[in-house]
């Protein structure tokens, strides 16, 4: 993880953006060269590409905000700029080397990006492929440092278009990080406007109407699959919005050929198939996915397509096809388990953590629980905790099942952080309809299992989609190897445990 104030050591920093540059690329360099001219640093922010910009909504981004862009020509020579001496080279959203981004000859460089990475990483180096755009990422980075947006309205107007483009107007976030920037975020409502107003030509039109000529229909498990020409990636969102509104279309996803990958839309209009877990298994093992529900995106490396010796429309074929042999669908309100075939088990006395809801908000206050699985959503009542587990996942409960299984424990919450992983994020919770967010970690009390509550659980032989009690909406995915488990006072409450906290935390029951 990098420290913005490393960058400081350098007398002067140039930023790059990746050829021919979109709002994301733009809107972090931009905000990573205020931060370094606040504090006195000689900063520049260069790009190159086929020709200098000249989209609409961009030149009007440049102008609107004053974001100073030095073109340099795709013909230029690698040493069109001195960058010899104590001067740093910072690629953002692009990896120095890559394909998709001229190679200038630096002596130091620094990474800064959101994509897969495909090119030799340098020291100073800070790429997050789970994030939903870089904007997302130097505002972490920036927040870390101690920028203050308070005063900034041009940075925060930046970041958050860049979000905004690069997720398909919001629709396709990411991680909890991209809603974290999306609502806290300060930025100019007008301009924002106008941009969007500004980001459709009509050759723009011409391509997504031509995308959904190319297409290829999975009748048998009602999706499709269409190819766009080159574009931005709001035309893929548009263009696999009205592909979803054919009437035997409910999943679908709409790609194009971009510098170094493909880009993906992803779509889906049924419960049994949420579009953010199907972009990654789509991207999974060659690129990264994701998004909400119903609209999701995704980015495959063009070398991790290589070598799989396929084309995009084929490797997305066969993807589908995998997809949707591979599951098994459980709906708690219907399951019935069988019960021979599982084993009882119990937790281990592993302290853990708990927050009352209602200590959090006020009662009847409807609540956004925000964790790295996704939004989790409740109302605050006495009677509803949320449960944290040593990995940081979130769960809600019902006190009267609390109490039948937990006792509180003296002393503070101390969660091991060994265990979290490399996305980790802190679970926050926020007032749904007011927007206040603030961390649920003040709010979280250690307990520990009594070892009196008992669960039946099997692993899972195939990947398995479960319908909780709490959201028959959506679905706890559990792949192979994880375990389906019920409660033993409950057969209703079907859930999925993941592989490696079932380990930590269950035991066989005597």
């Amino acid at each position: 993880m990098l420290d913005l104030h490393t960058f400081l050591d350098y007398d002067r920093v140039v930023i790059q953006c990746h050829d021919n540059p979109d709002p994301d690329a733009i809107g972090a360099a931009f905000a990573l060269y205020t931060f370094l001219s606040e504090r006195g640093k000689d900063a520049v922010i260069v790009y190159s590409g086929f020709s200098e910009i000249r989209k609409a909504n961009l030149t009007l981004l440049q102008d609107a905000l004053n974001i100073p862009l030095t073109y340099i020509s795709r013909d230029a020579e690698e040493t069109v700029l001195d960058l010899t001496g104590h001067t740093l080279l910072v690629t953002v959203d692009c990896q120095y080397g890559a394909g998709n981004v001229k190679k200038l000859a630096a002596d130091t460089v620094a990474i800064i990006d959101h994509h897969v990475a495909d090119a030799p990483e340098s020291p100073l180096c800070d790429i997050r492929s789970f994030l939903g755009s870089c904007s997302t990422l130097v505002w972490r980075l920036l927040t870390d440092a101690g920028f203050s947006f308070k005063d900034r309205l041009d940075v925060g107007t930046a970041l958050y278009y860049g979000l905004y483009t690069d997720t398909n107007s919001l629709a396709e976030l990411v991680h909890p990080l991209d809603m974290d920037l999306r609502d806290s975020i300060k930025y100019d409502a007008g301009l924002i406007k106008k941009l969007v107003n500004s980001n459709l030509s009509l050759g723009d039109l011409t391509i997504a109407g031509k995308a959904l000529t190319t297409h290829w229909i999975l009748e048998d498990t009602r999706s499709a699959i269409f190819e766009a020409e080159p574009c931005d990636p709001n035309i893929l969102g548009f263009a696999s919005d009205l592909a979803l509104q054919v009437d035997n279309i409910d999943s679908c996803v709409v790609f194009c050929n971009v510098s170094g990958g493909v880009k993906l839309s992803v779509r889906s209009c049924v419960r049994e198939t949420m579009a953010n877990e199907l972009a990654a298994r789509l991207c999974e093992g060659v690129g990264s996915g994701g998004g909400h529900k119903d609209k999701a995106g995704g980015y495959i490396s063009g070398e991790k397509l290589s070598e799989a010796g396929l084309s995009a429309a084929a490797f997305l074929g066969e993807r589908f096809k995998r997809y949707y042999g591979e599951y098994d669908l459980v709906y708690s309100d219907r399951f019935e388990p069988d019960i021979g075939a599982m084993a009882r088990y119990r937790k281990k006395k592993i302290p853990i953590g708990f927050a009352r809801s209602a200590d959090v908000f006020p009662v009847e206050t409807d609540i956004i629980v925000r964790t790295i699985e996704g939004d989790t959503f409740i109302t605050a009542d006495p009677d509803i905790y949320i449960m944290v587990g040593i990995c940081q996942e979130i769960w809600p409960i019902k006190r009267e099942k609390f109490d039948a299984s937990y006792n509180e424990a003296e002393g503070p919450y101390a969660p091991d952080e060994t265990l979290w992983s490399e996305n980790r994020y802190t679970p926050t919770v926020k007032d749904k309809k007011l927007g206040d967010s603030i961390s649920l970690h003040p709010y979280i009390r250690p307990c520990v299992p009594t070892g009196e509550s008992v669960i039946y659980a099997k692993k899972l032989e195939r990947r398995t989609k479960v319908f909780t009690a709490w959201n028959q909406e959506g679905y706890m995915f559990g792949d192979v190897g994880d375990y389906l488990a019920v409660r033993e006072d409950d057969s209703r409450d079907a859930y999925v445990i993941e592989k490696n906290i079932f380990k930590l935390t269950y035991e066989i029951a005597d």
